[in-house]
């Protein structure tokens, strides 16, 4: 049968957006598809807010993939008229002398990015609610901040809507149809087939399931808690608090945003899990942020109202992206393993799949996205 459109996005999450956006720029008719609303409360984009890093410790690739971004997300605000991209600074805590934190000093200062770094005095003169008895010293960077994730895939999939791009919301992908080396159609639960040119799966922690596992990704759930301040709010609104992370112990916390609660995240893998069996944050895990903040942030770990969520995540075993076309079909696919620091090239990654299925040269380089790297590892 004739396709009814030239690409068919499986996965309405904040990348699938971005590709399908983009790809409406290059001229392409797009239809996307999701089982969940959009946003989606479960996926990596469903949350309120999300980082914006530079650093990377050694890794110069992803923070040239991060200034690239910049740009982009600067034009999505202008585009959608809304301000979801917050560049307020990132203030890294170091526990080691010669660690991530230096590393990631080096590699800012090279590439000529702003960047300070703070001695003991220093860090209790501009937040003296910091314990610096447990640092060393901190690494403050201003073009790092936060992006409102959730506002963010809903404006993108606006914008994407005003350049004809089509979104089907509650629309679970059940099967991929297949003929020889091709995908003919992506059959939905209600037995409907949605038919394209090329096909694109941006699908998150639901990849596994809908590919059938051939995608080798491991999914977890993550884990977050919003607390409000015990006590001096004010200095931890956004224009005097940054987004803050400490990399040894696999925290990071955001400074006051959704009525006057501030969010703390753990961002090493959590516990494997199927997405949307729990939307509860265990007892274990608040237990594990008041430790960290009595450490770090003493005056907020007595903090006695909070809320929890989760979100679900796809890890790749090497920890980077999967950014390819699915090798056993010709005009199939796939970008996934975005896990806790896809979302900040959201636009870079959007754009690039766009390149790559419409044929053009993708301006960033994909040799380290390649799936094969991990079949080839099993």
């Amino acid at each position: 049968m004739k396709a009814q459109y030239d690409v068919l996005v499986v996965g309405g999450g904040i990348m699938g957006l971005s590709s399908a956006y983009y790809l409406a720029l290059k001229g392409s008719s797009v239809m996307v598809l999701d089982q969940f609303d959009v946003p989606n409360q479960w996926a990596a984009s469903g949350e309120h807010l999300r980082s914006f890093g530079l650093t990377y410790g050694k890794d110069v690739f992803y923070t040239e993939m991060a200034v690239k971004s910049i740009a982009l997300w600067q034009e999505l605000d202008t585009q959608s008229g809304e301000k979801f991209f917050v560049q307020n600074g990132m203030l890294e805590l170091a526990t080691d002398t010669h660690g991530y934190e230096e590393q990631s000093c080096a590699v800012l200062k090279e590439m000529r990015l702003p960047a300070v770094k703070m001695g003991k005095e220093e860090v209790r003169r501009h937040y003296p609610m910091i314990n610096t008895r447990a640092i060393k010293y901190a690494l403050f960077h201003k073009d790092g901040g936060m992006i409102w994730a959730r506002r963010a895939t809903a404006a993108i999939s606006m914008l994407a809507q005003r350049k004809s791009v089509r979104v089907k919301t509650h629309c679970k992908a059940a099967l991929v149809l297949r003929e020889k080396n091709a995908i003919t159609g992506i059959k939905d639960s209600s037995g409907k087939v949605w038919r394209a040119e090329n096909y694109l799966f941006t699908a998150g922690a639901w990849t596994p399931e809908l590919l059938k596992n051939s995608v080798p990704l491991k999914i977890t759930c993550q884990q977050q808690i919003y607390v409000r301040p015990p006590s001096n709010r004010g200095r931890y609104r956004p224009e005097h608090f940054p987004v803050f992370y400490v990399s040894s112990q696999g925290f990071s916390g955001f400074p006051l945003h959704i009525h006057g609660f501030m969010k703390i995240a753990g961002f090493r893998q959590g516990p494997a899990g199927k997405p949307g069996l729990t939307d509860k944050v265990l007892t274990a895990f608040d237990k594990k942020c008041r430790i960290f903040l009595k450490r770090y942030i003493p005056e907020l770990a007595a903090f006695t109202e909070s809320e929890g969520s989760v979100s679900y995540f796809d890890n790749t075993k090497d920890g980077d992206f999967i950014m390819d076309r699915l090798s056993s079909v010709s005009n199939g696919y796939v970008a996934c393993g975005f896990a806790e620091k896809g979302l900040r090239f959201a636009p870079l990654i959007g754009k690039t799949m766009a390149e790559l299925i419409t044929g053009a040269k993708p301006e960033l380089n994909l040799h380290r996205f390649r799936l094969s790297r991990l079949k080839s590892s099993r």
